[in-house]
């Protein structure tokens, strides 16, 4: 999970601790994965992927996107990693999207609202897998 630009974007991805089961909602089309954090909120310079050549900056795999690459430097506006193992994902296509479904507008929340609960006891409807680790 990544998000920069601003202590506004990326500082709620403090929020997230390695443990944590986290449901991951795609803006514009809906839930489209289920999985736990694995570590703590890295700047995108110093986190790295694993991959079959061993562990790789992230920042030479990604090239799709601009991470905010001009603020790399940049601790305030440069964009932030968590990892995650992932249980269940779909594709956009098939992203989960309700009316009544809990929905925040920040980058990581900890819901504590009745909604959530129920979006949750939906959601497990979609994503079975989310129990698997």
């Amino acid at each position: 999970i990544s998000a920069g630009g601003g202590p506004w974007y990326s500082n709620t991805l403090k929020l997230l601790n390695p443990g944590d089961r986290i449901w991951v909602k795609a803006p514009g089309y809906g839930f489209v994965g289920v999985g736990h954090i694995t570590g703590h909120s890295q700047p995108a310079a110093s986190f790295d992927l694993e991959t079959s050549e061993g562990r790789v900056a992230a920042m030479k795999i990604l090239r799709e996107g601009p991470y905010h690459r001009e603020f790399i430097g940049d601790l305030d506006r440069c964009e932030y990693f968590v990892g995650v193992k992932w249980l269940q994902t779909v594709t956009l296509e098939h992203a989960v999207n309700e009316i009544g479904l809990f929905g925040n507008q920040n980058t990581a929340c900890k819901p504590t609202t009745p909604k959530w609960r129920s979006t949750v006891e939906r959601l497990k409807q979609y994503f079975p897998d989310f129990e698997n680790s």
